[in-house]
Order: structure tokens, then C-alpha cells, then sequence
């Protein structure tokens, strides 16, 4: 199993995304609601250790297609991004992660920054992300 795959499916169990919603790899749609994760570049490995293994990183955006056509609709959406870091956190804390597969063991996934509006068209949509990562073990 990939990385990104895992998260991918991992996403899938937050409640504040909509069973209906699709959570895209690497694409984002243009009709809202939709959401992405995408990859971003930065330092792979943290630490090696002497045993071989090491203490990685992945860093990666979570994004979605969003209505903005009015205040309340931005405020929902700056406000879906907090709680979802607040979740991100709630899990780390519970030990609830990602199932990397054999060899790599989940320790965190965090968001590293606030929710913002990434990209607004000349539609009613826009494209808020979060930068995240999740840091995993690899024997």
C-alpha cells in the first residue's frame, strides 16, 4: 500500500466530509464539494537510526472545491479547516492513524499550518488547502 493511498483512505473516516464527496489524489474538480491530496515537496527522512530504520516524513496538502459566493459560505469553509485540523489532532492523540502497511508505523498526522483559501476563479468556487504531514517509522 501506498503512502498516499493510506491516507486517502484514512480521510475517508473523518465525518466532516460528506460519504458523497470524492477525495481525489493529485486533482482537484472544479464543482465543489471535492477534495485532493496532494503530495508537496520537503525532507523525506528525519532521522536514521543505526539499526537502519528510520523516523520519515510525508508532507502533503489536503484540499478542496468549495462554494464562496457569500460571507457565510467562506466562513463555513475557514471553519471546516479548523475543525479538521482539530480532528487531525484529536486522532494523534488517541493513537487512531494511518495503517501504513508492514514496515512503516504511523506516529503523527498534524496539520502544520491554518486552512485558507488557496485559489478562487472567476466562479462562485474556490480551492481551500492545508498543508499536513504525517510522520511514520520505517524499519
Amino acid at each position: 500500500m501506498s503512502i498516499i493511498s493510506a491516507i486517502q483512505t484514512y480521510m475517508k473516516t473523518y465525518t466532516g466530509i460528506s460519504s458523497s464527496a470524492p477525495i481525489w489524489i493529485d486533482y482537484i474538480g472544479s464543482k465543489p464539494t471535492e477534495y485532493s491530496i496532494s503530495p508537496l515537496p520537503g525532507s523525506k527522512i528525519i532521522e536514521e537510526y543505526i539499526d537502519g530504520s528510520s523516523l520519515r516524513s510525508f508532507p502533503f496538502a489536503f484540499m478542496s472545491s468549495q462554494r464562496t459566493s457569500d460571507d457565510l459560505e467562506r466562513l463555513e469553509n475557514s471553519g471546516f479547516y479548523e475543525t479538521f485540523s482539530d480532528w487531525l489532532d484529536t486522532q494523534t492523540e488517541a493513537g487512531i492513524l494511518p495503517n501504513l502497511g508492514s514496515g512503516k508505523t504511523a506516529e503523527l498526522i498534524e496539520a502544520t499550518g491554518w486552512g485558507y483559501l488557496y485559489q478562487e476563479g472567476n466562479s462562485e468556487t474556490g480551492i481551500y488547502q492545508i498543508q499536513c504531514r504525517l510522520q511514520y517509522e520505517q524499519e
